[in-house]
């Protein structure tokens, strides 16, 4: 079949993108309201809850590319990553339905036992899901429009996430529970679509006997991925700093922490607007080519968050905007680039690893999420930062430093890391750069 032969149509793009609605509603709750409810509202303390997410991230790193591994290994007549997906489904909705409506009285081994099951549970369904846009269609635009729709629902979920607490005006623990309901109203008609409206994809024939280290050891051995997954992990450590910091900077820096909300709405919103132009930008030029653009774009408008000042608004809201349309390019490019690696692995008579590479650019991606936690939060500790009252020059230029100078930094890596994926495409031997 012809690389460029069309598959995909515009409804079954809906249909694809749509699951992952539920699953960034349940996702973001996890990393943005989760951990301040059960520590602070329930009083397990920050210590342990903090200890138990680290924990989480970490289990995700192994269980990840297991369970990569294993889709790839599957074998069954609806082929190898629905019968996985279906299993996983409905211990992922009962572990959020868990998770966002505790009982009265749910202590710390309520939340060990019940987010071990909603991290175990959501790998299952979300690594083979995800492989599905890297090969179901032939055609390279099509594995971008895949990624895109992947990324555009992933936007409304955090959108229905953050708005939900404001337009309700309830206790955190009232509105996780209608956040709830959400994930388990719209799970049921979201897998009903995917199974009914995304093609099949094609069996595994020939199971090479290959074990999960070497496995493993393939991915790091082919330069191409390296290059690829290294500009992602620096690229993406950059996102997680900058996202991390971004309360502390709207509160610290800007002053103005009733306008949190909106912020992060902004952000949001331009990612969903702007997501259409990396997207035709990759098409007209190329995925590297419109990576490196996001990227670019994001360091200089970084560069002027350093210049944003006390009860400046319009300069945060303009650098929320820009900073929410980067984010579009690196949720769809990185995807869509490694669609393009498996699909010419498997032109060449290699075994289906999409499940495995993705499982390992997801474990990656985990990772890069301890920065701000692991680094960031005890430097900011020493330097003295105070976050009810008022702060020192050093601790104030910490901050400014975490949420823009060390990302910026990142990126510039990760642009020299794009740059030898792109000349190794001039020689005739990278992938779609």
């Amino acid at each position: 079949m012809s690389d460029q032969t069309r598959i995909i149509s515009s409804l079954q793009l809906f249909c694809y993108g749509f699951l992952t609605t539920p699953i960034a509603v349940a996702g973001f709750a996890l990393v943005i309201y989760i951990p301040t409810f059960y520590a602070v509202d329930l009083g397990l303390g920050l210590a342990a809850v903090g200890a138990l997410f680290m924990f989480g991230r970490v289990f995700d790193v192994i269980s990840d590319p297991l369970i990569g591994y294993l889709s790839d290994r599957t074998r069954s007549r609806y082929g190898p990553r629905l019968p996985w997906m279906v299993l996983g489904l409905p211990g992922l909705v009962l572990s959020v339905w868990l998770l966002l409506s505790p009982p009265e009285g749910a202590g710390l081994w309520y939340l060990i036992c019940v987010s071990a099951a909603f991290f175990l549970f959501f790998t299952i369904v979300d690594v083979p899901y995800s492989s599905v846009g890297l090969e179901v269609s032939p055609n390279t635009n099509e594995r971008t429009y895949l990624a895109g729709s992947k990324a555009a629902f992933q936007v409304v979920g955090a959108l229905i996430a953050s708005l939900v607490p404001i337009l309700f005006a309830t206790q955190m623990g009232a509105s996780l529970h209608v956040l709830a309901l959400i994930v388990v109203g719209f799970s049921i008609p979201a897998i009903l679509l995917f199974l009914f409206g995304v093609p099949r994809t094609a069996q595994n024939e020939t199971l090479h006997n290959v074990g999960l280290l070497e496995a493993s050891l393939y991915a790091l051995r082919h330069r191409d991925y390296r290059l690829l997954i290294g500009a992602f992990f620096l690229v993406q450590a950059g996102n997680a700093l900058t996202a991390g910091l971004m309360v502390l900077f709207i509160t610290q820096i800007v002053g103005r922490p009733d306008l949190i909300g909106h912020f992060f709405l902004l952000l949001f919103a331009s990612t969903a607007i702007f997501l259409p132009v990396w997207i035709w930008l990759s098409i007209v030029r190329s995925k590297a080519f419109s990576w490196v653009c996001a990227i670019s774009v994001a360091c200089l408008s970084l560069a002027f968050a350093c210049l944003i000042g006390s009860g400046q608004i319009w300069l945060m809201a303009g650098l929320s905007i820009v900073i929410g349309a980067a984010f579009g390019a690196d949720a769809t490019m990185p995807t869509s680039m490694l669609a393009d690696l498996v699909s010419k692995g498997e032109s060449e008579g290699q075994p289906k690893r999409a499940a495995m590479l993705l499982a390992l650019k997801n474990a990656v991606s985990k990772l890069t999420f301890v920065f701000p936690m692991g680094l960031a939060f005890p430097v900011l500790e020493l330097a003295g930062l105070d976050k009810t009252g008022s702060n020192s020059p050093i601790a104030l230029l910490t901050v400014v430093f975490f949420f823009a100078v060390l990302p910026i930094l990142l990126r510039l890596l990760a642009l020299l890391v794009l740059s030898k994926t792109m000349r190794s495409k001039k020689n005739g031997n990278g992938i779609n750069a």
